[in-house]
């Protein structure tokens, strides 16, 4: 057992559960483009129309948007007591600056 967790990366019930998933996703689509293949075209177009045209210029606001509130702050950095800051980024603290 040890050497397949270390193998796959997680529990053997996760791989089952997944082979499972993909198995009923691959039925599901089956069934359907075999029934319907032009509304599963229109359906697949309009998804990622609906992405790529709409979504995601949203979805680029709301980054910029957080991104311009939370970009001012100052950062909360630790400060230890003593210490003293040096002009060069690599400089440990250890060193004679």
């Amino acid at each position: 057992m040890g050497w397949f967790k270390r193998w796959y990366g997680a529990n053997p019930l996760h791989l089952l559960a997944m082979i499972g998933c993909f198995a009923l996703a691959w039925y599901a689509g089956a069934g359907l483009l075999h029934a319907k293949p032009v509304g599963v075209a229109v359906w697949f177009a309009g998804a990622v129309v609906g992405h790529d045209v709409i979504l995601m210029p949203l979805y680029a606001l709301a980054d910029k948007s957080v991104m311009t509130v939370f970009r001012h702050r100052p950062p909360k950095l630790p400060t230890v007591p003593g210490s003293t800051t040096c002009a060069s980024p690599w400089c440990s603290p250890a060193c004679c600056c």
